[in-house]
C-alpha cells in the first residue's frame, strides 16, 4: 500500500478513535479497495486470505465489528441470515431486492427516496417492506441499554 495511503487511512482510523497500527489499516485499505461494496464476512475473509494477511475468523470478525461500530463501514440488513458490511460510510439509502438478494445503492437526496418509495407502494401494494435504521454517530459508543 502506498504510503500517503497507509498514512491516510491511519489518520482516519485515529479520528475514528482507533488504534492506527497493527491489522485495521491494512483491512481498511483491502475494504475501500474491494469493487464490491457490500460484503459478507465470508467474503471478506475471501479477501483478506487473497492478500496474504493472516487473521482468524474471530480476530476479523472483531475487527470488522469494530470499524462499524466506529462509522469507518456500514453494517446492512439483508434478506439473508448472514450480516453484510458496507464498504462506503457515508450515510446512503438501499433498495433490497428478496428474490435476487441483490442490493443497490442509493446516493440520492432524501426527497427521491420518498419518491422511490411512494412509487414502489402504488406499484406494488403489500410488496414493499420498509426498514429505517436511525444510525449512531461515528465513533460514538454502542448503547449499552439497547
Amino acid at each position: 500500500m502506498p504510503h500517503a495511503v497507509e498514512a491516510a487511512l491511519r489518520e482516519e482510523l485515529r479520528r475514528a478513535g482507533l488504534a492506527g497500527h497493527g491489522a485495521l489499516p491494512r483491512l481498511l485499505a483491502l475494504l475501500r479497495a474491494s469493487p464490491e461494496e457490500h460484503l459478507t464476512l465470508t467474503e471478506v475473509a475471501e479477501l483478506v486470505a487473497e492478500a496474504g494477511v493472516a487473521v482468524t475468523s474471530g480476530d476479523l470478525a472483531r475487527q470488522m465489528e469494530l470499524l462499524a461500530d466506529h462509522g469507518l463501514i456500514g453494517r446492512l440488513a439483508t434478506t439473508t441470515a448472514e450480516l453484510v458490511f458496507d464498504t462506503v460510510a457515508e450515510p446512503h439509502s438501499h433498495l433490497v431486492y428478496e428474490e435476487s438478494g441483490q442490493v443497490v445503492d442509493l446516493h440520492v437526496s432524501a426527497d427521491t427516496v420518498l419518491a422511490m418509495v411512494r412509487d414502489a407502494l402504488a406499484q406494488r401494494p403489500g410488496g414493499v417492506e420498509i426498514l429505517v435504521r436511525f444510525r449512531r454517530e461515528a465513533g460514538a459508543a454502542p448503547d449499552p441499554e439497547a
